[in-house]
């Protein structure tokens, strides 16, 4: 009895080419592609509006690596760059890198759509899901939490701290590689058990 029930199962699935795992792996694809949609527009502001006052994260940049907000009495004033070359250096680097993410999380999202039929093809194509993540967590973990949350002390900035916000970034990241990587397992796990 057990097995008619197992290859009904199976022409189910075959009659369907759609197993719990494929549409696993395609709504996987669907979280790493909003992800990358967030860097990429995200990246978009920062390049198409570069040093508005009012509407950019120029004077945020600016703000924390200066430490513009940070009590005069800290301590930490030896820390403070204000070299301007140095301060748009760091903000080319931050949208560079937001950029290179939204592309590549883009890539890992388009591939695993196209790839979600077979689990080991997929699994190929989200090298670039974390490749991209991993450019994203350099960013807001290691770049906004630790080095300027930390190093330049905006946790002590009345004016300038984006702790929250690169927090939120940094657990969006890890959340969608963490989906990924069970997805994957999940699905090698599954293939090596019908084989």
């Amino acid at each position: 009895m057990a097995e008619i029930e197992e290859t009904i199962k199976k022409d189910e699935n075959a009659v369907l080419g759609w197993s719990v795992w494929r549409t696993a792996r395609v709504v996987a694809s669907i979280f790493v592609l909003m992800t990358a949609s967030y860097y990429l527009v995200v990246g978009f502001d920062n390049i198409t509006n570069p040093t508005n006052p009012n509407a950019s994260n120029w004077p945020f940049v600016q703000g924390v690596l200066s430490g513009d907000g940070v009590p005069a009495d800290s301590g930490f004033e030896w820390r403070f760059i204000d070299a301007t070359w140095f301060q748009a250096a760091g903000y080319i680097m931050i949208i560079t890198m937001e950029t290179i993410t939204g592309i590549l999380m883009l890539i890992g999202g388009l591939l695993g759509l196209r790839r979600s039929g077979s689990t080991h093809r997929w699994g190929l194509a989200q090298k670039w899901t974390f490749a991209g993540g991993t450019v994203g967590l350099l960013v807001f973990f290691f770049g906004f939490i630790t080095v300027g949350g930390n190093w330049f002390i905006m946790y002590l900035n009345s004016k300038w701290n984006g702790l929250d916000p690169a927090f939120q970034n940094s657990v969006m990241t890890a959340l969608t590689l963490i989906f990924v990587a069970a997805v994957l397992i999940g699905s090698q796990m599954a293939r090596e058990h019908e084989e």
